[in-house]
């Protein structure tokens, strides 16, 4: 009777912050599967990884439609809701996070077919990432009550996600016809344009609210690590974009060639100033951690998971400068940042599902 209980009230009081475990967990196995040509033995063990990430997102998905049906009206206070409504955009995010992995674990085990299939989930979850970027905003406008001093950078969630899913589609266009592989690069342009522009005058606002109220509640110190996302995500989409564009030179329009040959420097350079941008960013989150830890005020909650995905996104944009530019700088960071990243997505995966006690 009282398990009974406790599942009815899970599905009741369920948000869609619980999606960024997804988004923690899928990431973190594809920053591990870079390092699969050293250790060849960590090709398994992310694609097992890919595979929980894949359980974890159906279960998710489940518990939501149950929800829908069970209790209709939690869509409507979501939506009013000024902070739970923002984790909307960790939904397609996590979601991008297996459709990339149909692309880099997927293809030897099931074939052409994955390609398909990422296809079809990647055109999915980009209406999922416009229906973010927009209605969440248009209820911010007219439903939400927002304050400088409670603004956070939770806000940045309903836009990151189409960066995400640009990102996602410069894996995916190369396995495609020319037409088609075409058609989304030029779709990931735009996807990356709305949401870079707008997340950066976020982190503006975000900075200003620093300033004036200093750093966020004890509640909410991992959020400190958010900026990373937009900023990480933002270098590592351009510079597969540009490392992926010359796969689709074959085109007939001289215009789109003549972009198609500039985009590898394009997005190197921009790739660079936005992960420079991330590295600042990155080492106010790790002072600002150290803050919280000598006050002694972080205490585990869901949002740690806040701490994977951003510095995820901001390890695979180092991974890739250390690919692109072969440099032994980019390289060596970008392990060390694989190797933190695991240990921290395996302590709070830990703290998530198998301690039940949280403190």
């Amino acid at each position: 009777m009282y398990q009974r209980a406790y599942y009815v009230h899970f599905i009741k009081n369920f948000t869609p912050n619980w999606y960024a475990t997804t988004m923690g967990t899928g990431i973190t196995a594809i920053c591990i599967n870079t390092l699969s040509g050293m250790f060849p033995w960590l090709a398994l063990f992310s694609t097992v990884l890919w595979i929980i990430n894949i359980a974890l997102f159906l279960f998710f998905t489940l518990v939501l439609i149950a929800q829908s049906v069970l209790y209709p009206a939690s869509w409507w206070r979501l939506l009013h809701h000024s902070s739970q409504a923002m984790f909307l955009g960790c939904i397609p995010m996590g979601l991008m996070t297996i459709v990339n992995g149909f692309i880099l674990f997927g293809l030897p085990i099931f074939g052409d077919i994955a390609v398909k299939i990422a296809t079809f989930l990647w055109w999915f979850d980009v209406g999922l990432s416009l229906f973010s970027v927009l209605v969440v905003p248009y209820c911010m406008f007219t439903r939400q009550q927002h304050d400088l001093e409670g603004m956070t950078a939770v806000w940045l969630l309903p836009f990151v996600a189409c960066e995400v899913a640009a990102a996602g589609g410069a894996l995916l266009f190369p396995h495609l016809s020319i037409a088609h592989g075409l058609t989304i690069l030029f779709c990931s342009l735009i996807l990356w344009a709305i949401s870079v522009s707008l997340a950066l005058s976020i982190l503006v606002i975000f900075f200003h609210r620093l300033c004036v109220h200093k750093l966020p509640p004890k509640e909410l110190a991992a959020s400190i690590w958010l900026p990373l996302g937009p900023t990480g995500t933002g270098a590592l989409a351009l510079l597969l974009i540009g490392s992926n564009a010359n796969l689709l030179s074959a085109v007939h329009a001289e215009a789109v060639a003549s972009l198609i040959r500039l985009l590898p420097g394009i997005g190197l350079l921009i790739g660079v100033l936005l992960w420079a941008l991330a590295s600042w960013w990155f080492m106010i989150a790790c002072v600002a951690t150290l803050y919280y830890l000598v006050q002694g005020q972080l205490k585990f909650n869901l949002g740690f998971w806040a701490y994977t995905f951003p510095l995820g996104v901001y390890t695979m944009a180092t991974v890739t400068l250390g690919v692109q530019t072969e440099m032994c700088f980019f390289k060596i960071l970008g392990w060390v940042f694989v190797a933190c990243l695991s240990l921290i997505w395996l302590s709070i995966f830990v703290r998530t599902f198998l301690w039940k006690n949280w403190f």
